[in-house]
């Protein structure tokens, strides 16, 4: 009995450390992707007996979750400032622990990989070394650091191109989206840990050069991204997904203004980039619809 309390704060304290949500999320995100961008002529069941491809979803997501546990690692004073309670909670495993999850993890996604192909197996050893090379030595470089975790962020499906060997205009123009919400995402998140970037000493855009160029840096980024929704929407094949660029550019609009002109709403704004991306997973079953 005495040893239950710890089993499940060990247990919470994984399930916080790897961001199990954002996991699946992903996990949704990468089959909707591999569907309905690079194989609509296939069937889901075709998919989903596709032993390869299932490789190719647990290297990634493997991949990944190790890719938070060392990130965590190496930003555990930060995060004690900008959100004590969640790295409290990670924190409940020990850093022995985490470092022998954040091995294992990696060698599991090798392995996964390793049933594709032995590229895939170099890919994904490739991909695992640049996540510890961003958070071990690009982490403090402005601007850098903000592009160096968008690629790391969109990687990944670059390896659903190499696999179905699928590319075209459509698909180009989506992920040039994509890159640039989640570079506005990188950009916002920067005013939200603000405070502990500051007393930890972190190089970031707001703190080396202003909280008004860092704004208006992220207002030229999300200017950028009506080029490829311009592009998306002049294709047939997008469906009703439309109709989630159009609300997205006018709540994106409308939370912009307030994150611009007030200080207290960052948090919110960063939360609503965050559901924007969400909302955008589940919106790829409205293309062609």
């Amino acid at each position: 009995m005495h040893n239950r309390p710890n089993f499940m704060a060990q247990f919470f304290s994984f399930f916080a450390l790897v961001r199990v949500q954002n996991i699946l999320l992903l996990s949704l995100a990468f089959f909707l992707t591999a569907k309905y961008f690079f194989a609509p002529q296939k069937h889901f069941i075709v998919l989903l007996t596709d032993y390869k491809f299932w490789a190719l979803l647990s290297a990634t997501a493997l991949s990944i979750a190790a890719g938070y546990i060392i990130n965590a690692f190496y930003d555990v004073k930060k995060d004690m400032i900008n959100r004590p309670e969640k790295t409290l909670l990670e924190q409940q495993l020990s850093q022995r622990n985490r470092l022998y999850l954040y091995f294992s993890l990696n060698f599991l996604a090798v392995v996964f990989a390793g049933f594709i192909s032995w590229r895939a197996a170099v890919f994904f050893s490739v991909y695992i070394f640049l996540i510890w090379f961003y958070s071990h030595k690009i982490q403090n470089l402005p601007f850098i650091n903000n592009l160096g975790l968008t690629i790391l962020s969109i990687f990944p499906f670059f390896a659903i191109f190499l696999y179905f060997k699928t590319f075209n205009g459509f698909i180009f123009w989506h992920a040039t989206f994509l890159f640039l919400i989640l570079l506005i995402k990188n950009l916002v998140k920067d005013f939200v840990k603000l405070k502990g970037d500051m007393v930890e000493g972190k190089q970031t855009i707001p703190i080396v050069y202003g909280e008004k160029k860092a704004k208006n840096l992220i207002l030229f980024v999300s200017l950028l991204t009506l080029v490829p929704i311009y592009k998306l929407l002049h294709y047939d094949y997008i469906g009703d997904m439309k109709y989630y660029f159009y609300f997205s550019m006018l709540i994106y609009a409308f939370g912009f203004l307030f994150f611009y002109f007030k200080k207290r709403y960052y948090i919110q704004f960063y939360i609503w980039v965050k559901l924007l991306l969400a909302l955008g997973v589940f919106a790829i079953i409205l293309i062609g619809a």
